[in-house]
């Protein structure tokens, strides 16, 4: 992806600060496809899933306390999404300025549906943020200080972007392409489509209980347009991008700590049997791998006295890190980890991608609806249930793909599709078979989408927040670092150039366990 533009990329200062007299020569092309090469993760999520999010969700635990700092890490984030704005106002005035600009609307419509999309993305990492106001860097020293907007106006305004998006995607012939410069969907107008209403019945469920009225309107429309369907799994995948790697393992070595947690394991396995005799889960052999005896066993999300102490790490020749490279060409490590890692092979592989959003989530969502009957829609536990059933079956042969496509996967890699036998006796087990009572079909619902996610750590953390902790969970030690946390705090940048905006909106504390405006 070609990030190399002066007019928006290098020299670029603070969000907040002028632009120092520099010239820059912006053009339509260069611009949008920086843009678009915001759409990928930010320096430091990285850290944040692993050091907070995966024992916050629970989807994972660590077994010692991160060495990371949560304000070392949420920069990234935040300044993604501000250059990216700031270069949307830019880019929107070349459009308006050019002689082409009803030829245009579509690229108009790429650019909404991404700001809109980044917005939504970021108000729920940190909640009340600057956003009207904000990135207009570009017309004046009035602008260099945004106020902050309620989450609340964010998420309007945003899901209002997304619908004229769809509103007015075009397929007519005399639209404009950007050529290889549309790095997201490359010009496909039917994918994008499906992204922007998929989006937008994604964060219509997340404020639903905070504004239902906005949200049943959207949710119905959304309903009524095209969605993410059978093997639509929209991100950025390595192999389709030029000289692009996503380099993952550094998450999980140093300070990270991380191991299969208690809970995950028990969402998987219908015992405790070490011999793994007791998984039922298709994806349990995928994301995680036995201990260096052989053994499956998981760390406890709140450990006692008498859990062992886990070595980890090199030490004198000896390697006990179930993460080091090494394992690439010699899968046998000759040291001790007692717990149940990751699979070595889903940190090290280079070839994942950064996800955007997966069928198996709209369908999720979809089963939920029909659940609950929401959004105008009438309880229909039988469309609940095949929309349940076949986000399961979405997931599962998402990540059958993935691994057996791993040019790296060498022990025990999967078939590239799971039997239909195997799917139906896993979508049969006690533990999977959708029940007839509403309310532990609905948590079911929220359980096998929390798994889903499990490569979309931020995407778990808002089923958990939006659904009040309906996700599966075991009682946190009560020292835990990750205990009511809720929001990330704002970066140390705000404080130094917006400090006046940061501090009425903040009282002048920054604190995690603030509660952003869509959870109940």
């Amino acid at each position: 992806m070609a990030l190399g533009i002066s007019s928006c990329n290098k020299d670029f200062g603070d969000i907040n600060k002028a632009w120092q007299n520099k010239t820059y020569n912006a053009t339509i092309p260069a611009t949008y496809n920086y843009i678009a090469s915001t759409m990928q993760d930010a320096g430091g999520i990285g850290t944040i899933y692993t050091s907070f999010l995966y024992q916050s969700t629970q989807l994972a635990a660590q077994y010692a306390q991160s060495g990371y700092r949560l304000d070392n890490s949420v920069g990234g984030s935040w300044d993604s999404y501000y250059y990216a704005l700031s270069n949307y106002y830019k880019v929107m005035d070349l459009i308006a300025a050019s002689s082409d600009s009803s030829k245009m609307i579509n690229v108009k419509a790429m650019l909404k549906t991404m700001l809109a999309y980044k917005a939504l993305k970021t108000t729920t990492l940190f909640g009340d943020m600057p956003y009207s106001e904000a990135g207009k860097v570009f017309y004046g020293s009035a602008n260099f200080r945004p106020a902050y907007d309620p989450q609340s106006a964010i998420f309007s305004s945003a899901l209002d972007d997304l619908k004229w998006a769809i509103d007015n995607f075009s397929t007519d012939a005399d639209q404009i392409s950007l050529g290889a410069s549309e790095t997201v969907f490359n010009g496909d107008i039917a994918k994008w489509v499906k992204f922007a209403n998929s989006s937008r019945l994604r964060y219509a469920m997340v404020m639903r209980d905070k504004d239902a009225a906005k949200a049943d309107a959207i949710i119905a429309d959304a309903l009524s347009k095209p969605l993410l369907t059978a093997g639509d799994n929209y991100g950025f995948y390595p192999a389709t991008l030029s000289n692009t790697v996503y380099d993952r393992r550094g998450m999980y070595t140093g300070n990270s700590y991380v191991r299969m947690g208690s809970t995950m394991w028990h969402a998987m396995s219908s015992t405790d049997a070490e011999d793994g005799s007791g998984i039922y889960d298709l994806r349990a052999k995928i994301f995680f791998e036995p201990n260096s005896d052989g053994d499956w066993v998981p760390y406890p999300m709140n450990p006692g006295t008498s859990t062992p102490s886990e070595t980890g790490g090199n030490a004198g020749g000896i390697v006990n890190d179930p993460y080091d490279e090494s394992r690439l060409t010699a899968w046998e490590v000759n040291g001790v980890y007692k717990f149940s890692p990751l699979n070595f092979y889903y940190v090290a592989d280079k070839t994942f991608p950064q996800l955007f959003i997966t069928s198996a989530e709209v369908s999720f969502l979809k089963a939920e609806i029909y659940n609950k009957g929401i959004g105008g829609i009438t309880a229909n536990p039988a469309l609940a249930k095949q929309y349940y059933e076949e986000g399961i079956t979405e997931s599962v042969k998402f990540w059958y793909g993935l691994a057996n496509g791993s040019s790296i996967w060498q022990v025990n890699k999967p078939a590239a599709v799971p039997t239909a036998l195997e799917l139906s006796t896993m979508l049969a087990n006690p533990a999977v078979a959708y029940s007839a009572v509403p309310s532990t079909a609905l948590e079911q619902i929220y359980k096998q989408s929390w798994i889903a996610f499990f490569h979309q750590p931020l995407e778990a953390w808002n089923l958990q927040r939006r659904t009040g902790g309906k996700t599966p969970a075991e009682a946190l030690s009560p020292s835990s670092p990750v205990l009511n946390f809720n929001k990330l705090i704002y970066p140390t940048s705000e404080t130094e150039s917006n400090y006046d905006n940061w501090k009425a909106v903040t009282g002048g504390t920054n604190d995690e366990k603030v509660k952003p405006w869509f959870m109940p």
